[in-house]
């Protein structure tokens, strides 16, 4: 087994990456992720469907059963009685009802698009929180192999102090050296942990993937989740307002009363009935501050969405060009790392014809470590600068 994948499998399970549920992709852990939250953006998505459902109803709102009972019992007592039934509801009035029925149609529309952006934006979220745990992991795995060969070092400097060949001086150089790298080592650790740790609440409790995202989304949105939903946003508001304008009084009301009554003992009883109609009036006190409120919200609507479009266009912009240099600055590690690999066969062949000593061959091995790390790590930040660009656009995983 190489040294490096000795390295990797050791810190793996240090780190106790054996979880129970498995993720192969990025795409299965974003949907375990998802899953856990659905159950929020549900429940809003069926409060917008019963406001919908309302707006179709008959009446604009419940009707309203009214008992009364009148009588002179309580001073004269002639036999004075009177029962009173009362069936009152709301009437819509004249485009009240699609007015209503517009605004509902809008919000739900807003609603889906706000769903939409959350899963949009807990994409982002995973997505940094993985690649975080990824670098965090290769770091740790490139500090304990540093630490490996400051250890190999400190062995040989000691051996050569006590064969006379060396003075005390380079043991205490390499014993230092071995300290700083095993604090660095520690400190990888529990960054390595921490990162995992975040990815893994992130994912509610998903295994970190190995393997990269596609090199193209398999399939894009029609519009951005983002500008989606600030555009239904600026709709809903504008439904809203047209609803303030429309709407310029309260519901008028239909009521039909039944009365039975008497005067006396000795009078018989009356059925009466009563067919009223109840218009109520508006006002610049009804009316003006919810006109006021809603043109606030379509102010502020369009405010947002002006400001996103511009911000999305510099975040895909800047993303793009991230993306552009992630892959050349990967092409130029991988580069030095095969030089480092041609360096050391030089070194080594010149150790075994006695011209290098041995110290020089593990400063070799060392910095061919250290230019693979960075090689690896280099390739890593391709990829998450590849998963921001694809974040921008708006690809889910």
């Amino acid at each position: 087994m190489q040294a490096s994948s000795f390295c990797r499998l050791a810190l793996a399970v240090w780190l106790g990456l054996a979880a129970p549920a498995q993720a192969a992709s990025l795409a299965e852990a974003f949907d375990r992720a998802w899953a856990a939250r659905q159950a929020v953006s549900e429940a809003r998505q069926q409060l917008r469907d019963s406001q919908r459902e309302a707006s179709d109803a008959w009446l604009p709102g419940p009707p309203a059963l009214t008992l009364s009972q009148r009588s002179d019992r309580l001073d004269r007592n002639a036999g004075l009685r009177e029962w009173e039934v009362e069936l009152s509801a709301p009437l819509w009035l004249w485009g009240q009802r699609e007015l209503a029925r517009r605004l509902a149609e809008r919000e739900q529309d807003a609603e889906q698009h706000a769903r939409a952006l959350a899963r949009w934006q807990l994409a982002g979220a995973l997505r940094e929180a993985w690649w975080e745990a990824r670098l965090a992991e290769l770091d740790a795995a490139a500090a304990q192999q540093r630490l490996h060969t400051q250890r190999a070092l400190e062995a040989d400097a000691m051996r050569r102090v006590n064969a006379g060949q060396e003075a005390p001086l380079a043991h205490n150089q390499a014993a230092g050296a071995r300290a700083q790298a095993e604090t660095d080592w520690l400190r990888a650790q529990a960054q390595a942990r921490r990162a995992l740790n975040q990815f893994t609440a992130a994912a509610r409790g998903a295994a970190l993937p190995q393997q990269a995202e596609p090199a193209h989304p398999s399939a894009l949105p029609d519009a951005h989740p983002l500008l989606a939903s600030l555009d239904a946003r600026v709709r809903a508001a504008q439904a809203r307002l047209a609803q303030a304008n429309g709407d310029s009084r309260d519901a008028p009301e239909l009521a039909l009363t039944l009365t039975r009554e008497r005067g006396a003992r000795s009078e018989p009883y009356q059925n009466l009935a009563k067919l009223s109609l109840k218009i109520p009036f508006g006002g610049q006190a009804r009316n003006g501050p919810r006109m006021a409120q809603a043109n606030v919200e379509l102010s502020e609507a369009l405010a947002e969405l002006h400001a996103g479009r511009e911000q999305l266009a510099q975040d895909i912009d800047s993303a793009r060009l991230a993306h552009e240099l992630g892959q050349q600055q990967a092409r130029a590690q991988a580069e030095a790392w095969q030089l480092a690999e041609q360096r050391l066969g030089w070194i080594q062949r010149a150790v075994r014809a006695g011209q290098l000593s041995a110290p020089e061959q593990w400063r070799a091995q060392s910095e061919l470590h250290e230019a693979r790390s960075q090689a690896q790590r280099a390739q890593l930040e391709a990829g998450r600068a590849h998963s921001r660009y694809l974040q921008a656009i708006g690809a889910l995983p």
